[in-house]
Formats: C-alpha cells, structure tokens, sequence
C-alpha cells in the first residue's frame, strides 16, 4: 500500500463567477466544474463583495452590469485593493471601457465571447499562478 502522507496533490483553484443571466452563468460553472475548479456562482456584484470578503479565490470572472448598487468594475477594483492575488476578468456586451477604466492586471473580455477565446483567457489567467497548468481541453 502506497504511503499517503508523501502524497502531495494541488487543490483546485477556486473560481468566483458574478452573471445574473443564468444561462451564462449555468455554462461558466459547469465549464469551470469540469476544468476541476471549485465554483461559486453569485447574481449581483453586492454578493460578490461578500464572497470576496470571506474567502480567498483564485480568479473572479463577473460581468459589468449586474442588479445592486455594484458593478462588475467596482467589484474588480475591490478585488484589486482586498485581495491582489486575485485574477479578474471582467465581461460585458453592453460596456466599453474607458483607458485605465480597469485595475492593473484584469482582463476584459467583450461579449459574446467564443468559447475558444473564453478557454484561452481563463487558461492565460490561472496557468500565470503555476499550479494550474494542467487545466486545458
């Protein structure tokens, strides 16, 4: 029998997703799911302060315009202050941003997306951690 106490494993990263149109936010989960990461799936901005406030996450993937006094680039630049080893990427069809709009770092990723484009952003984004460079198709 093996000996587990030398057996060392990487946990999966932990992913907080922020959409309030369920189909998109059922398809980010269950894409992410089946990558092996752990997902947590909000409807509005408000929520994902929370989220932020209690845990640590790897990557947080929201959309710009959610119900609730926050947005998705409010959301980012609190990530960006409470939490820097973060990764964000902020989506959105309806926003464009203005230079500097977003904190150092995140992405933005416009909407529609195809799903090749959302694969290799998320990949560029958690394989910049080191731990994640076996998360692809």
């Amino acid at each position: 029998m093996k000996e587990l106490d030398n057996v060392t494993t990487t946990p999966p990263p932990r992913v907080l997703i922020v959409e309030d149109e369920p189909m998109i936010r059922e398809l980010l989960t269950y894409y992410l799911e089946d990558w092996g990461a752990y997902v947590k799936a909000v409807i509005t901005a408000d929520e994902g302060r929370e989220e932020l406030a209690s845990k640590d996450w790897e990557l947080l993937l929201s959309d710009v315009q959610t119900p609730g006094l926050l947005n998705g680039v409010d959301l980012a630049w609190i990530a960006h202050q409470q939490k820097p080893q973060t990764r964000i990427i902020v989506m959105s069809g309806y926003y464009e941003l203005a230079g500097g709009a977003l904190p150092d770092g995140a992405v933005f990723l416009p909407k529609p997306w195809p799903l090749t484009r959302l694969h290799e952003i998320i990949a560029g984004e958690l394989g910049t951690l080191g731990n994640y460079d076996n998360l692809s198709r």
